[in-house]
């Protein structure tokens, strides 16, 4: 009789469960686990039914990701409808002129200094997670501010990729009118739905892509869009990498709008809070601070009075003045971060490295 090692413990842990195994699984060793959507994975590991559930992963000695279900898909998806974009790449190196380019990425300083002012970034970067867990080591949450900031609109090098299909179809049958910042669904059945499909598992083994799990934040977006992006380090084509699908689709409009039904015009994964309210006003601006003027000059080696000039002829002031968040309300503040703990104590899946078994 053949002896095979065969895993056969969850993969997932439920409180009252005890474990010998120390430590969380990294990218790598969780990409060994990845095969489809099913339940059960190649190694016979299980997962959980609840579709809202989030897995640990570890990133560093002190931190951890959420990620989103499916835990064993190694697919991630991106949904577009812009016919006349030929080069599917972040925002960073898309056709803006220089100057529009520097406007941008200033205000998206000054939204980083905004959230990092926020009570909830603060309350999530001192706090320790699976502290419920005695088998594994306490870790924070690793906040990725840039990732937070794409997800509200701001130019960076990450080009978004989500973790739900129906979530990609709704951005490839959905237009956003930013006059009156809400999305319709396309009517118009000539037009072209372009749906990629991406292997992660494939790009991290081959190492070619910087693929970057983002999963829960503090800011709802993220979660809700069950959030992953690649972060481009150069002017290049995701269509061109290797380990990316892609289809087209005919936008009619029932299709249309059946996802946009689906996700309720997108409210489901756009919800109103102070952060998006915060990020439109400085979207919408027409003044930058002093302090996001000198970190540019810094990081670009560009002088501050090249950058003011530039500011200056695009009707920009400067000011002292940064956006920031306060707490009006302390009792409403706390009912808010209670929900959002209690809403992960029920989410969060710690997945282990388990030893395996010998039949």
């Amino acid at each position: 009789m053949n002896v095979q090692k065969f895993a056969v413990v969850k993969n997932y842990l439920t409180r009252d469960e005890k474990l010998t195994q120390g430590d969380i699984q990294t990218l790598e060793q969780y990409s060994e686990m990845l095969c489809d959507d099913s339940l059960m994975n190649h190694y016979g590991c299980y997962s959980t039914p609840q579709k809202d559930a989030l897995f640990s992963l570890k990133v560093s000695n002190k931190e951890i990701l959420l990620l989103p279900a499916p835990q064993f898909s190694p697919l991630l998806y991106r949904g577009e409808n812009c016919n006349n974009r030929l080069i599917c790449k972040p925002t960073l190196f898309r056709n803006l002129k220089f100057e529009e380019k520097l406007v941008s990425i200033l205000k998206k300083y000054e939204f980083l200094h905004a959230i990092k002012t926020h009570p909830l970034t603060k309350e999530f970067k001192n706090r320790y997670f699976l502290t419920n867990y005695s088998e594994f080591p306490n870790y924070k949450l690793k906040l990725d501010y840039e990732a937070i900031s794409q997800h509200y609109g701001f130019i960076t090098n990450h080009l978004d990729l989500t973790r739900d299909k129906d979530i990609a179809m709704f951005f490839m049958t959905s237009k956003y009118i930013s006059e009156e910042k809400r999305y319709i669904p396309i009517s118009d059945s000539s037009k072209r739905g372009i749906f990629y499909t991406y292997d992660f598992k494939l790009g991290i083994r081959q190492g070619e892509h910087s693929i970057n799990p983002i999963g829960f934040q503090p800011f709802s977006r993220p979660d809700k869009q069950k959030a992953f992006s690649i972060i481009f380090n150069k002017n290049v084509d995701f269509k061109s990498f290797d380990f990316v699908q892609k289809e087209e689709y005919e936008l009619s409009k029932d299709f249309c709008e059946k996802y946009y039904e689906m996700f309720e015009g997108g409210s489901k994964l756009f919800p109103i809070d102070e952060v998006s309210e915060v990020s439109q006003v400085i979207k919408d601006s027409d003044y930058i601070s002093k302090d996001s003027i000198e970190l540019y000059s810094i990081t670009s080696k560009m002088s501050q009075k090249s950058i003011i000039k530039i500011l200056k002829q695009n009707n920009i002031s400067i000011t002292d003045n940064k956006y920031s968040f306060n707490v009006h309300s302390l009792e409403l503040y706390n009912k808010n971060l209670f929900s959002i703990l209690q809403d992960l104590d029920n989410r969060i899946k710690p997945m282990g490295i388990y030893p395996h078994m010998e039949y």
